[in-house]
C-alpha cells in the first residue's frame, strides 16, 4: 500500500482560499483527532492523508473511495 500524493488527496477533499486542504465527508472520521488546519499549519489534514496508515485505514474501511484513487 503506497501513501497518497497531492493528486489523490484532492480526489478526496477541497482546499479553501487559504489552501487549507479539507476532507470530504465520507472520510473525515479519520480526521477528527488530528489538528485542523489554520493559516499557520494549513497542512495538517493533507499529512496526515499522505501517510501509509491514512491508506490502509482508506482501503479498509471505505474500499469504494480507495478504488476512486488508485
Amino acid at each position: 500500500m503506497k501513501a497518497l500524493t497531492w493528486a489523490d488527496i484532492r480526489k478526496i477533499g477541497r482546499s479553501d482560499n487559504a489552501n487549507r486542504w479539507y476532507p470530504c465527508d465520507e472520510v473525515a472520521e479519520y480526521f477528527a483527532n488530528i489538528r485542523s488546519p489554520s493559516r499557520a499549519w494549513p497542512n495538517s489534514y493533507a499529512k496526515a492523508a499522505q501517510t501509509q496508515k491514512f491508506a490502509k485505514w482508506l482501503a479498509a474501511n471505505r474500499p469504494e473511495i480507495a478504488a476512486k484513487i488508485w
